[in-house]
């Protein structure tokens, strides 16, 4: 049966519908009844992720040692031969695992000088270049800010932004839409809001944008679009609200749920390949955000997933676009993995000596092959690592030396052999390279003791035996 709807009906409520309009309430709005909604510390675990961190005003003052919450608060750079100082930062752009940037009091980027560098990467704590020598307006808002309006004035007046906004950084509003009417009435839904999609990509066209050897950063969306799982959603893998990069609950689905890596689906464990994951060779580290550690290594990871196992390399899989460079699709509008980032990357990092066309005629059939004469040889180092408890077994105390390869938050505990945790040796940001806790044994029985280091998207433990 036909369902008749009245004109007079519907003309009223194109009339009323602007009149709805709701106002941005800012997510300190958010916290009081979403503290622990959907789960236990749900809001605190949504300020520890990325998205609120994509901008944060400073407005000329030294933010506090806790600001960020996994990352020291971030040297200042040299521009123009002049030390800056916290005076001279209006905003602080990132300082999340990847990079850092300023902006000046005007709104501008700091870039320097030709030859300067401002550019602050977490993971080498070192200086690079960001288009030193030109002027930098921030136009970032469409993804970096809550409310944007392209067309608003700049934000704050200054002359160097373009567009305003209703709130710093991703907030949840930037996602679920203005929300005045859902805090008046927490009974009425939120009204919705932005795929990740909207943001999470670089080219109009949704072409996958590569530049210096490597894809260009926050083109995932790109990619998804042209990879064998372009119907699913980011969220069918990734929990928005939380850290993925620091391994806090960001990942609610794996490739195994899908594939659980037996003879009845077609899938093998790999021999030699025991200790890889899928996504080390299905979604290697072809993007680059800030920085890279080998020819095909670089720091985020693509979600193309298809591997070519033709012996094809990055180079001769791209095309030109009026002097810009795109990730190559075939007719069909699918996009491959080629071997130098699935292979090489790890191969040549740990020495095997592979060439392109070894990796090719072995990868043709790898998940069905139970032998390997090129299998890798041994597991790249992990990014944070226990070095010593020393003296051990101890009594009274031990120091335990551990070293981490960039900045994080550290947690590193005791816990005796039921799990129960005994002490929190430290708890904090620390910068890269090694560091030493003192484990003292007072007031505990003798035993085995579990020493856990946490830091980064990794857990590692070591034993400590206290003899009295």
């Amino acid at each position: 049966m036909k369902r008749f709807i009245c004109p007079l009906f519907l003309m009223l409520t194109l009339l009323v519908l602007p009149l709805q309009a709701q106002d941005y309430v800012g997510d300190a709005s958010c916290s009081g009844c979403h503290a622990n909604m959907p789960e236990t510390g749900f809001f605190d675990a949504y300020m520890d992720s990325g998205h609120p961190w994509k901008i944060y005003h400073v407005e000329g003052s030294e933010p506090g040692a806790d600001t960020w919450p996994h990352t020291p608060v971030p040297p200042l750079p040299v521009v123009e031969g002049v030390q800056l100082g916290w005076g001279d930062v209006e905003y602080v752009i990132g300082n999340f695992f990847w990079k850092t940037r300023f902006m000046d009091r005007e709104g501008y980027i700091y870039t320097g000088d030709e030859g300067e560098t401002t550019q602050w990467n977490l993971a080498t704590e070192e200086w690079v270049n960001y288009h030193s020598g030109e002027v930098k307006p921030f136009n970032c808002g469409r993804c970096h800010t809550t409310g944007y309006d392209p067309e608003g004035d700049s934000q704050h007046g200054l002359e160097g932004i373009e567009g305003s906004w209703e709130q710093d950084g991703i907030r949840c509003e930037a996602c679920h839409g203005p929300s005045s009417e859902h805090v008046s009435n927490p009974g009425t839904a939120p009204p919705g809001g932005k795929e990740c999609s909207e943001c999470h990509y670089r080219d109009s066209e949704f072409r996958m944008p590569w530049k210096s050897g490597f894809m260009k950063h926050h083109q995932q969306s790109e990619d998804l679009s042209h990879s064998p799982h372009t119907g699913l959603t980011c969220m069918t893998c990734h929990n928005p609200h939380r850290s993925t990069v620091y391994n806090d609950g960001g990942m609610i689905s794996s490739c195994t749920t899908c594939h659980p890596g037996n003879q009845n689906n077609g899938y093998y464990i790999v021999d030699g390949m025991e200790s890889q994951s899928c996504k080390d060779c299905h979604m290697p580290l072809m993007g680059k955000s800030a920085v890279t550690t080998s020819d095909y290594v670089g720091d985020v990871r693509g979600h193309l997933f298809h591997i070519m196992t033709d012996a094809v390399l990055a180079e001769d899989n791209v095309y030109e676009v009026e002097g810009n460079f795109f990730w190559n699709q075939d007719p069909d509008g699918d996009a491959f993995v080629t071997l130098d980032y699935a292979c090489l990357g790890c191969h040549n990092l740990i020495g095997d000596g592979l060439t392109l066309q070894q990796a090719a005629d072995y990868s043709a059939d790898i998940h069905t092959a139970h032998a390997s004469s090129v299998g890798r040889s041994e597991v790249v180092p992990r990014s944070i690592q226990i070095e010593s408890v020393h003296p051990n077994p101890f009594n009274p105390s031990t120091t335990i030396r551990y070293s981490i390869d960039k900045p994080y938050i550290v947690t590193l505990k005791a816990y005796d052999m039921l799990g129960k945790e005994v002490k929190e040796l430290y708890h904090g940001p620390r910068h890269a390279g090694s560091h030493e806790a003192v484990f003292s044994g007072e007031n505990l029985a003798s035993g085995v003791y579990l020493i856990s280091l946490s830091g980064g998207q990794e857990t590692v433990m070591a034993k400590a035996i206290l003899i009295k």
